[in-house]
C-alpha cells in the first residue's frame, strides 16, 4: 500500500499553514502601538489637573504651563476620560492592559493557534463579545455605584462622580432599587462584569482561597498535635524517673564482691580442716 509524499504534510498546507511574515509584522506593530497608547493614557490620567485647559474647562489662566506630563493632548484625553466615566475609567485601563497581555501571549505562541482546526474558529468572536459586554456591564455598575456612594470625591473630577454614564444610571438605580438595593445589584453586576473582562471564575478563586485556608488550618492542627505528643512523652518520662525503685545489690552478689577470691591451696586446707 503506497501513499503520496504530500500525504503527511497536512500540518504545513491549507488551513494549517503557518502565519505569514506580514501578519506577524502587523501584529508586532499593533503590540508596540498598543503599549505606547496605554503608557500615554496612563501618564495623562495620573498627571491630570483641573487647572489645565481641556475639553470641559478653559484652565486657570491663559498661557499657564501645563501640569499634565502628556502635554495638551494628554490633558484633553484625561479630561474627556474622567468627564465620561469618572474614576471608573481605570477599569478601562485595566481591561486594556489585560487585552494587551493576551495579545502578547498569542504572539509569543507563534503558529500554535493555527493548529487548532476550524472547531475553534468562533472562539475569537465569542471572546470579543464577552469582553466588550463584560466591560460595558462593569462600567455601568461601577459608575452608578460611584455616583451614589463616592460623590464626596466629585471635586476632584471635571464633572459628576461616575461621569456622564454615572449621572444617567445612578438616579435610575436609586429610583427603582433604592439606596441599599442599588448598592447590592451594582456590586453583583460589577463582580460579574469583572469576571467576563479579566477571564477568571469567582468559583475557582473561592476554591483556591478555601484550599489555602484549609491547608493552613490542617498544618496548624498538625503542629498542635505534634507539640501535644511531645509534651505527653516528656511528662511520661518524668513520671517514670520519679517512680523507679532504687537499685540495690543482692546479698549473694555482696558476698561475692566483699570476699576476696581464695587460692586453690587455701581451699584444700579448708577442706582438710573440715
Amino acid at each position: 500500500m503506497t501513499y503520496s509524499l504530500n500525504t503527511l504534510n497536512v500540518s504545513t498546507t491549507g488551513k494549517y499553514a503557518p502565519r505569514s511574515a506580514t501578519a506577524r509584522f502587523v501584529q508586532e506593530l499593533v503590540l508596540i502601538a498598543g503599549l505606547l497608547a496605554l503608557i500615554f493614557w496612563l501618564l495623562s490620567l495620573t498627571t491630570y489637573s483641573a487647572q489645565d485647559a481641556a475639553w470641559s474647562t478653559s484652565g486657570a489662566a491663559d498661557g499657564m504651563v501645563l501640569v499634565n506630563r502628556a502635554g495638551r493632548l494628554g490633558a484633553w484625553l484625561a479630561d474627556v476620560s474622567y468627564f465620561a466615566f469618572g474614576f471608573s475609567v481605570w477599569w478601562c485601563v485595566a481591561a486594556g492592559v489585560c487585552a494587551w497581555l493576551g495579545m502578547l501571549a498569542r504572539w509569543m505562541q507563534g503558529d500554535a493557534d493555527t493548529s487548532r482546526g476550524t472547531s475553534g474558529a468562533s472562539n475569537p468572536l465569542l471572546r470579543r463579545v464577552l469582553f466588550w459586554g463584560g466591560l460595558l456591564l462593569l462600567l455601568a455598575a461601577s459608575t452608578a455605584l460611584e455616583w451614589t456612594r463616592m460623590y464626596r470625591f466629585e471635586g476632584l473630577l471635571p464633572g459628576h462622580a461616575g461621569g456622564v454614564l454615572g449621572y444617567l444610571l445612578g438616579p435610575i438605580s436609586m429610583q427603582w432599587l433604592g439606596f441599599t438595593g442599588s448598592g447590592l445589584v451594582g456590586i453583583v453586576l460589577a463582580v460579574a462584569g469583572a469576571a467576563l473582562v479579566f477571564r477568571f471564575s469567582w468559583g475557582h478563586v473561592a476554591e483556591l482561597v478555601g484550599g489555602r485556608i484549609d491547608r493552613l488550618v490542617q498544618s496548624r492542627r498538625t503542629r498542635r498535635e505534634v507539640a501535644k505528643d511531645l509534651a505527653e512523652g516528656r511528662r511520661a518520662a518524668l513520671q517514670r524517673e520519679k517512680g523507679a525503685p532504687n537499685e540495690r545489690i543482692e546479698p549473694m552478689e555482696e558476698a561475692q564482691v566483699s570476699m576476696p577470691a581464695m587460692s586453690s591451696a587455701t581451699q584444700e586446707d579448708f577442706a582438710v580442716a573440715a
